[in-house]
């Protein structure tokens, strides 16, 4: 048996029999833990507990419809759990849920809440197994490198300790250049090398495994996966193989969508996960290669947005957000295919780092000194040196005569203060150490993180909160490699925050949620006015007005028309209406108060027996009566 085989032996019982620190996350909820959470809210006289469908290992897919007043009424519907890794996603849905039935009943008496925790339950069972690798599909087979094999060379826990992290290659050979080298402000880092600070790089990086197939190549074709939020029709990446053999592929994306489709009263929709539409704000002018249709979002939505922004930064406190191609993703294909309001956000952000807050206004002026030019002591006090030549330089050029330098010896601070302000000449003083301000940064206060990459950051806020969230690098002799250092960060270490702030952060999304729910569309209906005009004609007019903050619709929906329309209908015979359409279709009302005007004039013969129905897909039918009854 070679060495290698030895070796590939020994690494997958690692795998077996490794650590299971990282097995579930303390205080994550696993399947089964988030069914029976799900069935305890569900026990809620206002809530109930369905399945949309199935996973592809078979697993039910949970939505909780909250609601606490009549039906129809306008939706929102939050997602969660799409991308395997991102459990921290589940968790804040499921508070949600909980805020919302304990501390806001009220507001679901005019709104319907969906809330999906797990659309990827098969993906993150595996983040919850033996050995942590940072998943991010579902349970898809899926031939990554195109050789007609399916995981043939996935990832490798070569140190056993429940982990898969990174490799440093050490020694690579003549015909690999090196790409890397470590951070030399933190070498636990690595950093490309940059050729105008004279640095060099020392070693190639891999992920932690073997070369299973003998390809040459580590890891390339692992445990296999389609991305869900990669799997959806706007913009699908076809090209990319873990977007799924075509749009909907997995049952995990189609259950989503048609649970979409089949609902027209929703109005918005909130996704927590990986995307980020609110920290930072969606393109309004750049369009598809049509010239036609947006890339991000239509002008007419950028203001919906940007409030939407600060209503979520308000309540989040986030300051930063993840940056990744929206490409398939369900949140895009809200907006530019479903044609509702649709905002993505991180459920954890890294924290801002209380030192780049507090104490700026004492940094700045310890900047300013340090920007003034050092003072020289004088024997007179604190008085500069530089002070007291100025004064010798005006008391020439008053008496013509050279000052007495024995006169030094005499002189106080008090005198220095009266001849400068005779001369007009400002007194400088040269401070001594105890003069600092009480507020000023001390030199052993701990360094702040402004200024440096997002990994030196997030290592920063780990060290501080004594968090593990990195490997320590170790070294280990690889069997093909040579020497080789283990370690770098933990798999979602920088997404799924210690269970003992996901309340903290529940309540910073709720939050956010009831926002929504507060600003949302509000539909009344002003009227009828009805004038008999004689010889069996009227004029009747309705007038429908928003009076929530947000419009009925988007206005990119209103141009592709991809939502369904009110529709206003006169009950009186087309043949009978002189001016005015007898059916009219409203696509959108703008917020704060936004109009529709519907005047018909028509003859009729009881104007008792006519009326006006207005069918909203979102709030339902209301019918009006024109005559006196």
């Amino acid at each position: 048996m070679s060495r290698y085989t030895i070796f590939r032996s020994a690494a997958a019982l690692a795998v077996l029999a490794g650590s299971t620190a990282f097995a579930q996350p303390e205080g994550y909820m696993s399947n089964d833990q988030l069914q029976s959470r799900l069935q305890q809210i569900a026990s809620d006289e206002h809530a109930s507990l369905d399945s949309i469908g199935e996973s592809l290992g078979g697993t039910q897919l949970h939505v909780l419809t909250l609601s606490a007043g009549h039906t129809p009424r306008p939706a929102l519907l939050v997602a969660a759990g799409i991308d395997a890794q991102y459990l921290v996603s589940t968790e804040i849905a499921t508070r949600i849920a909980e805020e919302l039935l304990e501390h806001h009943q009220s507001l679901l008496e005019d709104m319907t809440v969906y809330i999906i925790p797990r659309v990827n339950p098969d993906g993150a069972a595996r983040n919850m197994g033996s050995v942590l690798s940072g998943h991010s599909g579902n349970a898809r087979l899926v031939d990554e490198d195109r050789d007609r094999m399916l995981d043939e060379d996935h990832a490798d826990d070569l140190n056993g300790d429940g982990i898969i992290t990174m490799m440093r290659r050490l020694e690579p050979p003549l015909d690999q250049r090196p790409s890397h080298l470590a951070d030399p402000d933190d070498p636990r880092l690595n950093i490309e090398p940059d050729a105008s600070e004279g640095q060099r790089a020392a070693f190639t990086l891999y992920p932690e495994g073997l070369d299973n197939d003998g390809d040459g190549l580590i890891n390339e074709d692992g445990f296999g996966a389609v991305d869900i939020n990669m799997n959806f029709m706007h913009r699908w990446p076809e090209h990319n193989p873990q977007a799924g053999r075509y749009a909907l592929s997995e049952p995990e994306a189609y259950a989503l969508a048609r649970f979409v489709l089949e609902r027209d009263d929703i109005v918005a929709a909130v996704t927590i996960g990986r995307h980020d539409n609110m920290i930072h704000q969606l393109d309004a002018k750049k369009k598809d290669i049509t010239g036609r249709s947006p890339l991000e979002i239509d002008a007419g939505d950028a203001e919906l947005y940007k409030q939407a922004g600060e209503w979520f930064k308000d309540a989040s406190s986030f300051t930063s957000g993840e940056k990744h191609d929206s490409a398939g993703s369900f949140h895009a294909w809200m907006y530019a295919q479903r044609g509702v309001a649709s905002f993505a956000v991180n459920g954890w952000a890294l924290p801002e780092d209380p030192k780049d807050d507090q104490g700026e206004e004492a940094r700045a002026k310890s900047d300013r000194q340090l920007e003034e030019p050092v003072l020289t002591p004088s024997p007179v006090g604190d008085i500069s040196m530089e002070t007291l030549d100025e004064l010798r330089e005006a008391y020439s050029q008053m008496t013509g005569e050279a000052p007495d330098e024995s006169m030094l010896d005499q002189i106080t601070p008090a005198m220095v203060e009266q001849f400068a302000a005779q001369m007009g000449i400002e007194v400088r003083r040269v401070k001594q150490a105890n003069d600092a301000p009480a507020d000023a940064p001390k030199k052993d206060d701990k360094k702040s993180r402004k200024g440096l990459s997002e990994d030196a950051k997030w290592l920063g806020y780990f060290d501080e909160e004594g968090i593990k969230g990195f490997v320590n690098w170790e070294p280990l002799d690889h069997p093909t490699l040579g020497k080789v250092e283990i370690g770098g960060f933990v798999p979602g270490a920088k997404i799924n925050p210690p269970a003992d702030l996901l309340d903290e952060l529940a309540e910073k999304h709720t939050a956010f949620v009831t926002k929504i729910m507060e600003m949302q569309s509000q539909i009344s209906v002003l009227g009828p006015e009805v004038v008999e005009l004689g010889g069996g004609l009227y004029e009747a007019r309705v007038v429908i007005q928003n009076e929530g903050e947000l419009s009925t619709t988007t206005s990119f929906s209103r141009t592709t028309r991809s939502v369904k329309p009110m529709i206003v209908r006169l009950s009186v015979p087309v043949d009978q209406i002189i001016s005015g359409q007898r059916v009219d279709r409203v696509w959108g009302i703008d917020g704060n108060g936004g109009r529709s005007v519907h005047t018909w004039v028509f003859r009729s013969d009881n104007i008792n027996n006519e009326t006006v129905t207005i069918d909203d897909p979102r709030t339902g039918v209301r019918k009006i009566k024109l005559g006196v009854w």
